[in-house]
């Protein structure tokens, strides 16, 4: 049996899916990715990376509109699970790359017997891959970290709920339960900092200005009636896939 299966649901990636994919090469014995019905690039780029590495892959045109109550997550992602041949499961996003870290710590933490649930800090970059938003008061979306690695067949699952939904373990919020966090390795989240920033119906809160989903993103919103953007500058480094493409754009 595989060590370790990458599970990805897809739709309309073209931009991401080239540095995902090279990063999770680097640790993952098998990805799992199940295409919504994307009309750009994305399946071009998966079975081109079919050819160099061991991707499954599935499609299955979701009905309604992305990134809302039309898009049934959940099913998606418990469909994925249910695919994963993997002794450990790696939910890790389109638009989400780990710290290259990762190789070398992963392997003896999937050793050892009494972990199962691995949590890594996570930092949401905001603008441009220099500037990060930070979690306040009201606002828990953006979350200093997430739970992305868990031992397979222990019975975790997603909540059945359409969109945003959390992980749970025999009925119970995953967060009830034992966790390791890696503090040694980073998640790093780009989707508002690279790419387009923005995807269509994805504008959550208008936290980037965009009122009908149009046009250029406003960064320049720091207030809303409940909570602020709060953003800071990021001294850290980022992976070396995204090192090479901010080299390649002059970024």
């Amino acid at each position: 049996m595989m060590s370790l299966s990458v599970i990805l649901p897809v739709l309309n990636e073209e931009f991401f899916l080239p540095l995902y994919l090279e990063s999770v090469s680097e640790f993952a014995d098998e990805v799992v990715i199940l295409d919504g019905g994307s009309t750009d690039k994305s399946l071009e780029i998966i079975r081109d990376y079919q050819q160099k590495m061991n991707i499954v892959l599935f499609e299955k045109k979701q009905n309604g509109l992305p990134y809302t109550d039309d898009w049934n997550e959940s099913a998606a992602r418990n469909f994925l699970l249910d695919q994963a041949k993997g002794k450990w499961i790696a939910a890790i996003d389109a638009d989400e790359i780990f710290d290259d870290r990762i190789r070398t710590i992963l392997p003896g933490l999937m050793k050892k017997r009494n972990i199962n649930i691995l949590e890594f800090p996570f930092i949401d970059f905001w603008k441009d891959p220099w500037t990060i938003r930070t979690n306040v008061i009201n606002d828990a979306h953006w979350s200093n970290s997430k739970i992305r690695i868990w031992r397979n067949h222990i019975g975790i699952r997603y909540q059945e709920q359409k969109h945003h939904c959390g992980l749970e373990l025999n009925g119970r919020s995953i967060f009830d339960y034992p966790r390791h966090y890696v503090k040694e390795v980073t998640l790093h989240h780009y989707h508002y900092a690279l790419g387009k920033g923005i995807k269509f119906n994805d504008n959550r809160r208008y936290d980037v200005g965009m009122l009908d989903n149009t046009g250029q993103p406003n960064w320049n919103i720091t207030k809303h009636d409940l909570y602020e953007i709060r953003t800071e500058a990021y001294t850290g480094g980022h992976p070396k896939v995204v090192q090479k493409y901010l080299a390649d754009q002059k970024i």
